[in-house]
This record gives structure tokens, C-alpha cells and sequence, in this order.
């Protein structure tokens, strides 16, 4: 029977999903800041034919650039009144016959895009033309214009002409966000590389699948120390590849590493803080920063490095396998008693491909991953503890506030937790009034004391307390990203990344997300495959995508488990632990997806802004993958088992040569 507390936990779940598919709607059809355009047969999307690429735009341009959108027609007759219907990504300027059209003022203070302006033309026989001319700053320019009078009609296509910004003219072509990147026809296929390296993974397969037979012989269950050696695997795993790679590894490799090295060149130059105005990466919190200067200086004076570059490696890589050690935590706290699913948690997080890429390159993403997964993971023991104690509830906000001082996206974690941990003080436990003050002081009050100040310094400078470097007051440093814009298609549409994986981000989001979350969809940050940098074995990588098929699959059932414990467990406490996790990953997934329609960037979708989830995701993928193994060993399929194993060894054998091959 269900609490009436569990009840109104649900009852929040659905008004919030309803609330989220509202919102979601509103902003693809409606809201000018959605960058969606839906089809329109009757009046179709366009937009110059240039090159695929994924160059940065507009850096350092205040004027918007113009492309002229023209066509000419002929009638046999005038038209006196036809209504002309126009709308266009960026303001538009309408010639017809060398004369400008005026439409209706728009209502002060609108600027909706997505909403067709109208007025009515007269039309001459014979030769007539039509030309718009469209700014944008924000993207490319895009057009969808009707032109229709008694007996014709005309409208934007594939006959119409573009002169672009540089002078020269172009075809058009409807407005896509799914054309391949260039390159991707000429990086690595997964099935060509799963063939090619079929040997190393039939090798792979069969030794985990003998170990498994031999192990099974010799001993009933899966012993006490299994999870411990699965721990000490890893690290030798990543120690070996930090030797055999990664301090071979340039700092300037990786996802802005240059602007993330600006930074702290910047703090050791001028001893304090940047604006957020004064380079790309400004915008961040200084926690990673200084933390990497200080770990630098500390190895300088200590002599422990002769190179500078592997003191600065420190934070990410052990940011890394502090990932793994919190995926083996929260796999003891909700699975204790099944070592086989917590030694899968660990592995899983120690080879998963996003967490070993974000780990080598310098980069402030994997410091506020792990403390906000630490974040995660304390607030789960609190929520599977009798009561949140002082020194937990001060432990969580103190994660939490590093979190926040390191990204301001910890917000999605610090959210739930605050509001899960809230709710057992106020509701469940109903103690006394000045000891449940004290505990909820204790969860706000360090969380406060130490992010807090740099977010009231964002308000006191710019009026807001987030700022990111896409909407800086400084017009030398507005900017997008291709494509600039989104279809439905783009977010309806898989299986891009299990046939050219490499930039299969610029075809779909789910691509996007497969292909960076199985392996470096996006080759560290680099604008094309020519430019990527040698060290991975990218053969191995694209084979990787295939034989993780399934382990997706898995995973999907996984979360469905963690939603099903959530409701029906009968440890109400491990309901809300199970709850939490469901609650922070939809709100770290939603928000992705959110940020897609407002900053439609090929690189805006990446499992790596989910890394502080990978705790979750070793928990779902242990569960189903050790569920799964149990059934098989009820039926008294050993074959079917060994087959299982083997497909992991192969799995994870290829996930981790993709980087240390």
C-alpha cells in the first residue's frame, strides 16, 4: 500500500512531465527563442547551399552578415492584388521590382520568427522579380516566403538563388540540420572495423568466457573480493594508459582546451578572477582553475614532474577514477548484497568511453561530474540512513557548493537533491522544529558559503547570476555554431553513429549522444576527422559502437528498473534513493535537450554534459546485466551465461583499446 507521500511524489512526477512535454511544445511551435522551423509544404524553408562544416561563426563580428534570396517570374497578366506571406530566420528586407515592401508594424517588443508577416502586392506581366534580403547574428539566414494571387502561386525553393555575405551566389536549398559532416564518409565504419579486428575481439570474448567456466567450477558464488579486484583492475587499466598515452597528450587537445588553458594562464598573469567578458571561457567558475594552477605549482616546487603538462593532467584523471570509485559507492549502497552487479558498476564506469575521453583532456567537465555524482551518492546514504544527520546534510551542501563552483550546471543535481533531501527533514522524519532548522541550515548554509559569492558577482555585474559565453553584452563576441538551427527530424532519427560514427552528431541527437557516449564522436573538439589527433586507435573505437549495442539496450532497462524500484520496493527509504536518481537523470537529460532548441550547435548535444550520471549509469547497466545473468542461471543455461560474459569481455576489452591500442 502506498503512503500518502509516495502518492503526491507521483502525482509531482506526472504534473511535471505534462508540465515539460507543454513546455517543449510551446517552444518548438511558438516561442521565437525555440531555434526549431517545422515543415511547410505551402511555403518551405530555405537557405543558401554552402559547405557542411563545423566551424565556429560570427567570433569577433558585430554587423550581422546579409544573404539576398532572389528569383525572377514572368505572368502573362498584372496582378493588382496578390498576398505576399514572409518569414525568415533573422530580419528581412522584401524588394519586388526593385521597389520595397512594407508590412504591418509588428506589436512593440515582439520578435517572432516563426510567424508569417502579410501584405498585399501588385504584380506586373511579363518579368517580375523578387529579392529578400535576410540578417542574422544568431545563425544562418533562412527564408520561407508564399506569393499568391488569382490563378498562380509562388514560393520559396530549390529555383531560387542566394548571394552570400562573401559575393558569391549560390544555390538554395531546403533548410536541413541532418547533411553529413564531409568527413564522416571517410573516417572508420563499425562493421568494416569490427571485421577487421575480428581476431583481437574473438580473443577478447573467449578468455573472459574460459575465465567464467574455470571460475565456475571452483566456486559456488561470486566471492567477497570480487568487487575490490575489479577496483584495483581499473586503476591499473587507467595507470597503464596514463603512461602509454595520456602524458603524451597535448594540453590543447580537447573540447575548448585552449580557452580552458587561457584561464589559468590568465590567474597566474594577472592573480585574480576574469570577467566573463574577457576570453571564451571567462564565463566559468573558478574552482577547476584553481585548483589546476595550484596542483602545477605544488608539483613545481616539490619537483615531483619535470612537465608542466602532466601536473595539469592531475585534476581531470583523478576526477576520472573518482568517478569509478563513487559508481562502486552507490552500487554498495542499493545493491550490497549482489558482488557480481557491483563489480559490473565499477567496470562499466572504469571503460566507459565518455568518462576515459573527458579524463585525458584538459578540461573543467570531469572535476564537476565527480563532485556533483559525490553530491548524488552522499544524498542517497542520507536517504537510506534513519535520519539526515548535521554532518551529512553539511557534507552534501559542501559537494554540492563545489559543484556550483566549478560549472553552474550542478544546478541539475543540487535541485533534486536539495528538494529530496528537504523532503525527508520537513515530512517524513517531523522532527522537532529547531532541530529540523538546523539540518536544512546545515544543507544551505555551506553550499552558500561556498559558491554563492561568484553567482551574486554575476548578478551584481550583469544582472543575472548565470551567464555563458552565448549571451555575453559584448557584440565582438556574439557567436553560433553549425547548423544554427533545428527539424523535428533531427530529434526523430537514430542509427547515423552505427554507420559513420565519427561527427554522426551532425546527422541526429540520439547520434549525437550514442556517438559520444560509446567513443570520441567528435574527436576531442577538432573541426573535422584530417584534424584529430593520432593517440586513440580509432579502428578499435568504431568497432566499439557496435558491440555496444546491446550494453545500450541494457542500460535502457536498467533505468526502467530504477523507475520500477522506485515504485514498488518495499523499503520506502530505497524508494526515494531509487527516486532521486530517476529525478536527476530526467532533469540532466531534459535540460540537454532543452538546450538544443535555444543553442542549435552540432556539438550542443554530448554525453559528456551527462557525465556526472555515470554513477547511475554503472548502477542501471550492473542491475540489468546481473539480472540477466540470474535468469540465465535459474534456466540452467551455462552456455547462454558464458556466451554473455564473453560479449562483456569482448565489450570492454575493445571500449578500452579504443584508447590504449
Amino acid at each position: 500500500m502506498r503512503s500518502p507521500g509516495d502518492v503526491a511524489a507521483w502525482c509531482a512526477v506526472a504534473l511535471a512531465v505534462a508540465l515539460a512535454l507543454g513546455l517543449t511544445a510551446h517552444r518548438i511551435a511558438f516561442s521565437p527563442a525555440g531555434i526549431v522551423i517545422l515543415p511547410d509544404p505551402q511555403a518551405p524553408w530555405i537557405q543558401a547551399d554552402a559547405p557542411v562544416t563545423a566551424l565556429l561563426q560570427q567570433w569577433g563580428r558585430e554587423e550581422a552578415p546579409v544573404t539576398r534570396f532572389f528569383t525572377s517570374f514572368s505572368l502573362e497578366r498584372p496582378a493588382a492584388r496578390a498576398e505576399l506571406s514572409v518569414r525568415a530566420f533573422g530580419p528581412a528586407q522584401v524588394t519586388l521590382n526593385g521597389e520595397p515592401v512594407s508590412f504591418a508594424a509588428s506589436p512593440p517588443g515582439t520578435s517572432d520568427w516563426k510567424r508569417f508577416r502579410r501584405t498585399e502586392v501588385g504584380l506586373r506581366a511579363g518579368s517580375n522579380t523578387l529579392h529578400v534580403d535576410v540578417a542574422n547574428r544568431r545563425g544562418p539566414a533562412l527564408l520561407a516566403l508564399r506569393l499568391a494571387g488569382d490563378g498562380f502561386a509562388r514560393t520559396t525553393g530549390p529555383d531560387w538563388l542566394a548571394l552570400a555575405d562573401d559575393g558569391t551566389t549560390r544555390r538554395t536549398r531546403p533548410a536541413s540540420d541532418r547533411r553529413r559532416h564531409p568527413d564522416s564518409y571517410a573516417s572508420e565504419r563499425p562493421l568494416a572495423a569490427l571485421v577487421e579486428m575480428g581476431s583481437a575481439v574473438a580473443l577478447l570474448g573467449g578468455l573472459a568466457a574460459t575465465a567464467f567456466l574455470v571460475a565456475r567450477r571452483r566456486a559456488v558464488g561470486a566471492p567477497s573480493w570480487l568487487p575490490a579486484a575489479a577496483g584495483g583492475g581499473v586503476v591499473l587499466a587507467w595507470v597503464v594508459l596514463l603512461a602509454v598515452k595520456l602524458r603524451h597528450l597535448g594540453l590543447d587537445v580537447g573540447f575548448d582546451a585552449g580557452n580552458h588553458l587561457d584561464y589559468v594562464e590568465g590567474l597566474r598573469r594577472d592573480g585574480r578572477l576574469p570577467r566573463a567578458t574577457e576570453h571564451w571561457s571567462a564565463y566559468h567558475p573558478p574552482l577547476f582553475y584553481l585548483a589546476s594552477a595550484g596542483l602545477d605549482a605544488l608539483a613545481g616546487a616539490l619537483g615531483a614532474v619535470r612537465s608542466h603538462s602532466l601536473a595539469l593532467k592531475g585534476v581531470p584523471f583523478l576526477a576520472g577514477l573518482g568517478n569509478v570509485a563513487l559508481a562502486g559507492a552507490l552500487a554498495r549502497r542499493l545493491v550490497p548484497e549482489d558482488r557480481v552487479a557491483r563489480a559490473l558498476a565499477i567496470v562499466f564506469a572504469g571503460f566507459l568511453p565518455v568518462n576515459l575521453y573527458v579524463a585525458a583532456y584538459f578540461s573543467n567537465e570531469g572535476l564537476h561530474a565527480f563532485l556533483a555524482g559525490l553530491a548524488l551518492v552522499l544524498a542517497v546514504g542520507l536517504l537510506r540512513a534513519d535520519r539526515v544527520s548535521l554532518r551529512g546534510a553539511a557534507l552534501v551542501s559542501l559537494a554540492l557548493g563545489a559543484a556550483l563552483l566549478t560549472k553552474f550546471t550542478a544546478v541539475l543535481v543540487a535541485g533534486p537533491v536539495l528538494l529530496a533531501l528537504g523532503a525527508k527533514i520537513l515530512v517524513v522524519e517531523r522532527g522537532r522544529p529547531g532541530a529540523a532548522g538546523g539540518r536544512l541550515a546545515a544543507l544551505l548554509l555551506p553550499l552558500l558559503g561556498v559558491a554563492g559569492w561568484f553567482y551574486v558577482r554575476n548578478v551584481l555585474e550583469y544582472g543575472r547570476p548565470l551567464v555563458g559565453n552565448w549571451d555575453l553584452p559584448d557584440p565582438r563576441r556574439s557567436w553560433w555554431s553549425p547548423p544554427g538551427f533545428h527539424t523535428p527530424g533531427y530529434y526523430l532519427h537514430f542509427g547515423e553513429a552505427l554507420l559513420r560514427p565519427y561527427f554522426a552528431g551532425f546527422v541526429s541527437f540520439w547520434d549525437a549522444l550514442y556517438s559520444t557516449f560509446w567513443g570520441d564522436g567528435f574527436v576531442g573538439g577538432r573541426a573535422g576527422v584530417r584534424w584529430r589527433h593520432p593517440l586513440w586507435n580509432y579502428t578499435f573505437m568504431a568497432a566499439g559502437y557496435l558491440l555496444a549495442l546491446p550494453a545500450t539496450l541494457l542500460l535502457g532497462a536498467g533505468f526502467v528498473g530504477i523507475l520500477g524500484a522506485a515504485w514498488r520496493d518495499r523499503d520506502a527509504r530505497r524508494r526515494a534513493a531509487f527516486g532521486l536518481l530517476g529525478l536527476v537523470c530526467a532533469a540532466m537529460g531534459f535540460a540537454v535537450f532543452w538546450a538544443t532548441l535555444a543553442l542549435p550547435y552540432h556539438g550542443q548535444a554530448r554525453a559528456s554534459y551527462l557525465l556526472a550520471l555515470v554513477p547511475v549509469w554503472a548502477l542501471c547497466f550492473a542491475r540489468a546485466t546481473s539480472g540477466l545473468e540470474r535468469r540465465l542461471a535459474a534456466r540452467g543455461w551455462t552456455a547462454a551465461r558464458a556466451l554473455l560474459v564473453a560479449w562483456l569481455g569482448a565489450l570492454f576489452g575493445v571500449l578500452y583499446l579504443g584508447f590504449a591500442g
